[in-house]
């Protein structure tokens, strides 16, 4: 059995045993694991490098945007310590941190994967916390800026869309004005901004701007290959 063969063995062995418990999935026969919340995902990606091994990302994906491939909105690239501590953003020198595991035998990679694993479901847990719904998503992000390597546009949009659906028409005006009204060069900021001039044109009706952003988080999970939502799911229950 080749280094890869085995290193995605123990990864998706490993995964199984830790992320699967807490209701993630696998996507496919990928390295990527998801939990499902209905309006968003909790995504975590065993991510490969130019050599045998893994990184770890894990972030939440907002599901209320016209996208059709997987992304981290909130989050992203892990450092962790062999305490099991986490964080995305180390500080500048600060020692003990690391990123990716390197793969030198089965044992060992196995042992370092289940403390990856760990730290993993560790996060997940602690954005299950931090994002129970969209309300708590839209003041995360209109509180906040934009996180290095973010785009302010995407942040923007996100807080809009998520004001939006839990009803803070205030802050949905503020976050989708600011895209609407930025200085667009590239084809993607132009489609975002379109998406925002149209949640704009519902503002006045506050049911179907809701029901706007139901039909794109409907739309995001046909396109993303997720099973669709139902009265009551958690996308309802997030603009409660």
């Amino acid at each position: 059995m080749s280094d890869r063969a085995v290193i995605q063995k123990i990864i998706t062995g490993t995964a199984r045993s830790v992320l699967r418990p807490l209701g993630l999935s696998q996507k496919g026969r990928s390295r990527i694991w998801y939990d499902d919340r209905g309006w968003s995902l909790t995504v975590v990606e065993f991510q490969p490098g130019s050599s045998p091994g893994t990184y770890l990302n894990v972030g939440a994906m907002w599901l209320w945007a016209d996208r059709a491939f997987w992304a981290f909105d909130y989050g992203g690239r892990t450092s962790w310590r062999n305490d099991v501590t986490f964080t995305w953003r180390p500080l500048d020198g600060e020692a003990g941190w690391q990123q990716r595991v390197g793969f030198l035998n089965a044992d060992q990679f196995s042992r370092e994967m289940a403390l990856v694993a760990r730290v993993a479901a560790l996060q997940v847990q602690k954005l299950r916390q931090q994002f129970p719904d969209a309300a708590a998503v839209c003041d995360e992000l209109t509180n906040s800026s934009a996180q290095m390597g973010e785009s302010p546009l995407w942040h923007a949009f996100h807080g809009g869309a998520a004001a939006a659906l839990s009803g803070d028409l205030p802050a949905a005006k503020q976050n989708l004005e600011t895209v609407a009204s930025a200085d667009l060069h590239f084809e993607w900021q132009h489609e975002l901004a379109a998406q925002a001039v149209g949640l704009l044109q519902l503002m006045h009706d506050p049911a179907a701007l809701r029901t706007r952003v139901a039909e794109t988080i409907a739309c995001s999970r046909r396109l993303l290959g997720l099973p669709a939502v139902t009265a009551g799911s958690e996308a309802d229950d997030s603009a409660r």
